[in-house]
């Protein structure tokens, strides 16, 4: 006879945020396991076990209803000088994300565990507008003298989340340890766009207008799956365990990208002389790819008197430079031998990559009472933005570069067999060496009038209140 164990959960959606799209530990699922920052890769008595670690599945011996939802949480992202001196990005979002949703399936005459789980791994909103009007040297002086009046202007929105449904089975081996696996089939969905316009007027009789227009869109998913393989074991007051990721299996998608760039009165540096350029091609229908890295966590907890004491650490392998989506070889630039480095296949590729990462978590739970619970939580959260795509053509919709560190405290209050959570969550991060594609403080005629690449300062923080609910159901 089968028995059906599940977990609902339910939000108000009302913005976007708490994931970054170049993260991997933004998210952490369950009341509890969230409190404790993820740090329980030795095991858990939920059916989170199925994201952190499937190999203690064989340990469960009760099912859960979970209600959860980080509420109120407000997240602010500051990138300085992003076009150039006082012109700066900044993007702040307020709304609740999901934890978890999901349950327990199990065969009384089987001595498999099954588990199964739907979370939001990566939900990334940003957009925001930088504006500079000032006076710069843009043309040679011979043509124009003094400085050119100079207005710029940059948009950037970009939309990205990550579904993923979880299938996890595992058992025990013998009393003290336990095996399993889990299979995620994950879907990420973005939509991206950019657009950059400069305009200057030249020092001459005509006072001759020179403007630039760059605008780049795109709008993809990607289905792929995920397999994770845990082990893990108890006894006493220890225990510890261990998982391997293996890299994603693409499995489909399609995408659709469009560029534009328009130049009026610009100067040729073939021929010294001003004409006006445009550049133009939307691609639909493109196969996409979305790799994921192999991964490597372990995870340590020892049960004191009154308190427990948990370490988790995962290693995030590096990921080589490719591309989510491959434009076609197309006219693109008119007249053709304006910008013969205009092709469409390189402007409109979307281009990615990934560094190696290490994150660690530290969670400490202390029984003030029988019935009540405090927990504590610190982890690292590093980036795997990859600063060598600054140098590649294509549309680059990698947007976070900083690391982020989250600190969690809360509590929680047991009454028969229900639990109620409350937490604050606090993150912060900074990254005081990004590379800026689109700074204007050196506008010139030989790069379209975008400026140089320089050195930024981009800055991170988010608070959040946690608010969970938990039914246990009699053992099994």
């Amino acid at each position: 006879m089968k028995k059906l164990l599940f977990a609902t959960a339910s939000f108000l959606a009302v913005g976007h945020l708490a994931a970054q799209d170049t993260h991997y530990w933004s998210q952490q699922f369950g009341t509890r396991s969230a409190l404790l920052g993820g740090s329980v890769v030795a095991g858990t008595n939920d059916n989170t076990v199925i994201y952190y670690n499937p190999g203690a599945l064989g340990f469960i011996d009760t099912g859960s209803i979970s209600i959860n939802a980080n509420l109120y949480q407000i997240e602010s992202i500051k990138i300085l000088n992003a076009l150039g001196n006082e012109a700066d990005f900044k993007s702040s979002q307020i709304g609740t994300v999901p934890l978890l949703v999901g349950g327990m399936l199990r065969n009384r005459n089987s001595p498999w565990k099954i588990g199964y789980g739907l979370i939001s791994p990566v939900s990334f909103n940003f957009k925001a507008t930088a504006r500079l009007d000032g006076s710069y040297p843009v043309v040679e002086t011979a043509e124009s003298p003094g400085n050119e009046d100079l207005i710029g202007q940059q948009d950037i929105s970009t939309k990205l989340s990550e579904i993923a449904l979880g299938i996890g089975a595992g058992r025990k081996l013998n009393e003290y340890w336990s095996f399993g696996f889990t299979g995620f089939f994950q879907v990420r969905s973005q939509t991206y766009s950019k657009s950059s316009l400069v305009r200057a007027y030249l020092n001459d009789e005509d006072n001759t207008l020179v403007s630039t227009t760059v605008l780049q869109q795109l709008s993809y998913y990607n289905v792929r799956f995920i397999p994770k393989l845990g082990l893990a074991y108890k006894k006493a007051r220890w225990a510890a365990g261990v998982t391997l990721t293996l890299p994603a299996l693409n499995m489909f998608g399609k995408g659709i990208v469009a560029g534009d760039a328009t130049a009026s009165n610009i100067k040729s540096a073939n021929t010294n002389e001003r004409f006006d350029f445009v550049a133009n091609d939307r691609q639909e229908k493109l196969k996409t790819k979305y790799k994921s890295p192999l991964s490597v966590a372990v995870g340590l907890s020892h049960t004191f008197n009154r308190s427990q004491l948990h370490f988790s650490a995962q290693y995030f392998g590096k990921v080589e430079e490719y591309n989510i989506i491959q434009a076609k070889s197309a006219a693109f630039a008119r007249p053709a031998d304006a910008y013969p480095e205009f092709t469409s296949d390189e402007f409109l590729r979307v281009r990615t990559a990934a560094k190696s990462v290490f994150n660690f978590a530290i969670g400490y739970e202390y029984a003030l009472k029988p019935t009540v619970d405090l927990d504590f939580s610190f982890r690292t959260n590093q980036s795997f933005y990859d600063k060598n795509l600054q140098t590649q053509r294509g549309i680059k919709p990698d947007l976070s570069s900083w690391d982020i560190y989250h600190a969690t405290a809360g509590t929680t209050i047991k009454k028969g067999r229900s639990q109620l959570s409350v937490g604050l969550l606090y993150s912060f991060g900074s990254d005081n060496n990004r590379a800026q594609a689109g700074n204007l403080e050196n506008p010139s005629e030989g790069n379209f009038l975008q400026g140089t690449t320089t050195i930024v300062k981009a800055k991170y923080s988010s608070i959040g209140l946690l608010l969970g609910f938990t039914f246990n159901f009699k053992k099994f």
